[in-house]
This record gives C-alpha cells, sequence and structure tokens, in this order.
C-alpha cells in the first residue's frame, strides 16, 4: 500500500493539492463554518485563522469545490470522506438527492461523511451547478 499525507488550502481546480493523481482513498477536514457562525465561535476557536474555519457565507465553499472536483483525483473503486461537523443538515439540504452515508464514531463525533467514486460521479452535474 502506498500513501500520501498533503495539507493545503483545497484549490478549486485541485491541481498542486492532488497533483493530478488518483487516490484511492481522499479524507478531508475542510473549513465548514459560516460567516454568522465564525462571530458566535468561542474565543479560543477565534484564535485560530479564520482561513482555517470560515468558508463563505453559509460555510459551504470549500465543501461544494471539493464534491465538484474530487472525481477527477479518485481511482474508480476510490472513496471520499469528509467532516462537516454541524453542518451535516445544511449540506443535506443542498444536495437533497445526493446519498451521503453519515459515519458513527465509537467514541462520539459526528458529520463526517462518505461518498464512493460512483455516487460522485452520478451527481457531478448537481456539485459543479454550484
Amino acid at each position: 500500500m502506498r500513501s500520501r499525507i498533503g495539507s493545503g488550502r483545497f484549490a478549486p481546480t485541485c491541481s498542486g493539492g492532488l497533483d493530478g493523481e488518483r487516490y484511492d482513498l481522499i479524507v478531508s477536514n475542510p473549513p465548514y463554518v459560516s460567516v454568522a457562525e465564525m462571530q458566535t465561535l468561542p474565543a479560543e476557536y477565534r484564535r485560530e485563522p479564520a482561513l482555517g474555519l470560515e468558508a463563505g457565507e453559509d460555510g459551504m465553499d470549500v465543501v461544494a469545490r471539493i464534491l465538484a472536483d474530487v472525481p477527477d483525483h479518485l481511482t474508480p473503486s476510490g472513496i471520499l470522506v469528509v467532516e462537516v461537523g454541524a453542518s451535516a443538515d445544511l449540506l443535506m439540504a443542498r444536495y437533497p438527492d445526493v446519498p451521503f452515508l453519515w459515519l458513527d464514531f465509537e467514541r462520539g463525533g459526528d458529520g463526517v461523511f462518505l461518498l464512493t467514486a460512483d455516487q460522485l460521479a452520478e451527481f457531478h452535474d448537481v456539485f459543479v451547478e454550484e
């Protein structure tokens, strides 16, 4: 098994971040906090760079780009796992027909979904319309 761990802002075209390669698994914890929610976060969160937390008016700007761009970087049997935290309801409302698989964790936590390469391809037109 070969793995590569990277970090950084997920560029709209994914170039640079994923180097045009294809992966079996892509995991992301992107910014997903709305502008309004950013103002209500506890002080310790607001000490973090806004770039790492805030993602547009509804908090879905970066997640939407990932959904639109990542199919070009997954193998045919690949999967995408993304944390959206408390924004899960907003994501499902934005994409009501997408069959997000919400993962359960032994020690708690929520707001993490999984989509397969096939599902991302099936709903690609929905994601790029954003």
